[in-house]
């Protein structure tokens, strides 16, 4: 289960506007990228970067100049998002990844002992556990602070590499990630704006940001080399489940 994309980008300056030119690891970063572009120029659900020109594994775009990131717009902007895509399902597309929650968890347990301290709280946290499956919506899939601007108000969207479908909660974990202090925050205010609520939905987002983050401690864990990094991300995973 690889999850960490190498693309390099750059900026440069074109009849005096910045462009950013990302270069995509595989074509496939690219063209699911594109896709999400496209799919939210049509429904105007949320803003992304406007594409300047692509080619290969080259994607150019218009440069935006960030403010303070408002993390409680991209709660109510992903909180639409997903109850649209909820209601107005989208045709089985090959660039979609399938987040599939059970797979998360058994790629978790086959790297346990990643975890020392830490394995037995993992394990007593997803051991049995299930989420709803009739939840199933369209995912950014890595919806962490990096992966988006603010400008004038409205955020900016991209990094959509690992973009695909499965339950809000993996989104909603990773705005929980990127603000581990405002969890009970960003969980309440997105039950407040999306559409649709259920009986066990509070623990299933809590369930997915454990899952999610322990994914993440296990996947970078093998690909840190810093003990000082591996400590960093390991205090951040304690926090969070013990706060959950």
């Amino acid at each position: 289960m690889k999850e960490i994309n190498r693309n390099k980008s750059k900026i440069y300056t074109l009849n005096g506007k910045k462009i950013v030119s990302k270069y995509y690891e595989k074509p496939i970063f690219l063209h699911r990228e594109l896709f999400f572009y496209d799919l939210f120029k049509k429904n105007n659900l949320i803003k992304t970067p406007e594409i300047h020109n692509w080619k290969g594994i080259n994607l150019q775009t218009y440069f935006i100049e960030t403010e303070k990131k408002n993390v409680y717009q991209t709660i109510k902007d992903w909180a639409k998002v997903h109850d649209y895509f909820i209601k107005n399902p989208l045709e089985k597309n090959k660039l979609l990844i399938n987040h599939n929650f059970e797979e998360v968890v058994s790629y978790i347990f086959e790297n346990l002992n990643v975890f020392g301290d830490l394995k037995k709280v993992v394990e007593n946290k997803l051991h049995n556990k299930k989420i709803n499956k009739n939840i199933s919506t369209i995912l950014h899939g890595d919806m962490q602070n990096k992966n988006m601007m603010t400008f004038q108000g409205d955020n900016y969207y991209f990094d959509f590499e690992i973009g695909g479908i499965g339950h809000p909660g993996r989104d909603v974990a990773s705005m929980i990630i990127s603000n581990p202090n405002k969890k009970k925050e960003i969980i309440k205010s997105y039950k407040e704006s999306v559409g649709f609520n259920y009986r066990g939905m509070e623990e299933d987002l809590e369930t997915w940001l454990v899952a999610r983050t322990a994914q993440l401690y296990a996947i970078f864990n093998k690909k840190l080399k810093s003990n000082e990094q591996k400590k960093d991300l390991k205090d951040k995973l304690f926090w969070i489940i013990e706060d959950l």
